[in-house]
């Protein structure tokens, strides 16, 4: 009777734990919490996170990533460029550059930043459509 005492302590105990394990975790909900989601539009923290009106070298530079002596001059393209249009087949979409990648919010891993002149572009590269853009001129914005 003495050995059965003990086990139901034993089991007891461990029932505890158990419960106290269970309470104290998070929900899914708040687990999701901890990790960023990826976006499917351009945020002002991406739009903060550019230099403007600075001089690089002797040459003033509108817009660009000044730390990294990146200095962005406008394309002919973007005064065309809008949301939802299909990119020309002419144009080529070309990744933007790693650094400026870096230096935005995670963005939908279905999508490519783009970097047309002072213009990033999320664009699905199997459509080529435009799915948000972000003018990085102050001028622009």
């Amino acid at each position: 009777m003495q050995t059965l005492k003990f086990e139901m302590a034993i089991a007891g105990a461990a029932l505890f734990a158990l419960g106290a394990f269970v309470a104290t975790r998070p929900t899914s909900a708040e687990a999701a919490g901890g990790e960023p989601l990826p976006l499917r539009a351009f945020t002002q923290a991406d739009f903060a996170a550019f230099d403007r009106g600075f001089v690089l070298g002797e040459n003033p530079c509108t817009v660009g990533l000044e730390r990294y002596k990146m200095c962005f001059s406008p394309a002919p393209i973007e005064p065309r460029l809008e949301r939802g249009m299909q990119v020309p087949e002419d144009v080529p979409l070309v990744a933007a550059e790693f650094r400026i990648i870096v230096v935005t919010d995670l963005k939908a891993p279905d999508l490519q930043t783009v970097r047309f002149g002072q213009t990033l572009a999320l664009v699905d590269p199997q459509t080529r459509i435009l799915v948000d853009l972000l003018a990085l001129s102050a001028s622009a914005s």
